[in-house]
This record gives structure tokens, sequence and C-alpha cells, in this order.
């Protein structure tokens, strides 16, 4: 979440088709590499495809059999080489069902930053005890997750350059129930904000901000 490679920013608006699988491939791809190396990748068969998911096993992927059967499925239906006819937009949804914070965190969040939220030294800032999780009154990590974000900053002393993709395909519920698993859990770094809620993601999802503009809010709001 707070951070992973300065080149996934750069097609950050790239779209996948949508199907079950992909909210699995935005998290579990986009982490490392930009998805025009997905979508370029269109057309392979599922030989190819399996192997190209044994590769990012190889460079850190960390995925269930049934993530990597449900990534396999997507990718041959979705990126295939007989793709189906675009679905139809969805019909306006009701009232958004609850989401699961420890859930989201361990799809989305947990590959680089640990499911302890620890990080990685040196690369991958810790969330447990960040002071970040608190700026703006707890509501800062919703722009990071959203729109990503771009920049170096220091955190218990240690400075880290990564970049984090945004994850702006979660929807407001996830993303308000992640941000409150990881403010109020670990090391509850937020304790003492408020709780996010669904409604305060979509305020923030519609100030468009790119992952640069974040690391200024976060300057603005006294983060190093």
């Amino acid at each position: 979440m707070l951070l992973a490679s300065a080149a996934v920013v750069c097609a950050a608006d790239i779209r996948l088709p949508d199907g079950p699988g992909a909210n699995l491939v935005y998290a579990k791809c986009r982490t490392c590499h930009d998805l025009q190396y997905v979508v370029d990748a269109k057309g392979l068969v599922p030989a190819q495809w399996r192997a190209v998911i044994a590769s990012m096993h190889d460079y850190g992927l960390t995925a269930t059999k049934d993530e990597d059967a449900a990534l396999l499925q997507y990718l041959t239906t979705y990126l295939g080489s007989n793709p189906p006819p675009a679905a139809p937009a969805p019909a306006a949804a009701g009232a958004a069902p609850a989401a699961d914070g420890s859930a989201v965190y361990a799809r989305n969040c947990a590959t680089c930053h640990g499911a302890d939220g620890h990080g990685q030294p040196g690369f991958i800032p810790p969330l447990a005890g960040n002071p970040d999780l608190a700026l703006d009154g707890g509501a800062f990590p919703v722009a990071v997750v959203l729109h990503g974000m771009d920049g170096p900053i220091a955190v218990s002393g240690a400075t880290y350059h990564s970049a984090m993709p945004p994850f702006d395909h979660l929807s407001d519920a996830e993303i308000a129930a992640v941000v409150n698993f990881v403010g109020h859990g670990f090391d509850k770094a937020a304790a003492g904000t408020r709780e996010i809620v669904a409604a305060q993601v979509a305020q923030r999802r519609a100030k468009a901000m790119t992952p640069a503009d974040v690391h200024a809010y976060r300057a603005q709001l006294g983060g190093k």
C-alpha cells in the first residue's frame, strides 16, 4: 500500500477488461510493473500464461494455488487468443457490502509490506508504527491507496525511494476497510483518529491526483 516501483506509475490509467479475477491481476501484477506488459501480452495461449505466472513467483509473487488458478483463468479468458466481447456496464448498485480489511490487505498489500506490516528494510517502508497513517486525521492513507505515491520519504529514521502504484480498482468500501485495518491494527499508528468510511473515499476519489501530487500533499501535512 504505501510504496513499490516508480515504473508502475507511468501506465496507472491502463484498465483491464472487466471479468472475474481482474482485481486479482491488479493486486498481484501492478505492484511490480505497469499493466502495459500484461496488455501487450494479449493473445498468449494457456501454457504461456502459466509460464508467466511461474516466472512471477521467481521474482517474489506471493499467491496461493487458488489465486494462481484464478489469475490463469482470467488471463487466458480475457487476454487469451479468443477473448469474450466486452461486458456491458453494470447497473447502479445499492449499498456496498461490508469489506474485510484484513482480507483486502492480505490480497493487495502483504506482498510488499509483509503480513505483519514491517515492510522490507531499505526498499518498502513499514506500516506498523508509521506516523503517516495518522496524517490528516487518518485520511491521508486514502489518497495513497487511491492514487499511489512517488517520491522519497523517511520513516523511523530510514529513507525510502520506492514508489507505490494506485489501487483505485478497489471499491470505496474496500479502501476504507483496509485503511482502518492498517491504521488501527498492527501498532495502532492511527489510534485516536476516527475510522474512515466509504463516503470519505468517494470524495477523495473525485479529486484527481498524481502519485507526485500525493507526495507533495504529504509534505504539506508535515511528512518528511
